[in-house]
């Protein structure tokens, strides 16, 4: 498992122990948003136009949120 950058850990931060979270109240990261979701880190749900689209951390984001940053020397 790959660790996740400062950048990951602080979107997944906004999902962190929220549940289903609708991705219009979050930061604007199309490309960040591609990344988790090709990593498996958060889950997205379609619903229907109105609602709109929901997302989630997976507890795979979640361990690779809790690994250590690794320190080069």
């Amino acid at each position: 498992m790959t660790f996740a950058n400062h950048y990951e850990r602080q979107f997944m931060q906004y999902l962190r122990g929220a549940g289903w979270v609708k991705a219009s109240t979050l930061p604007s990261r199309p490309r960040l948003l591609q990344i988790l979701l090709q990593k498996g880190w958060i889950e997205e749900q379609a619903q229907d136009p109105k609602k709109g689209v929901f997302l989630r951390l997976t507890e795979e984001g979640l361990k690779a949120k809790k690994l250590p940053v690794p320190v080069r020397r």
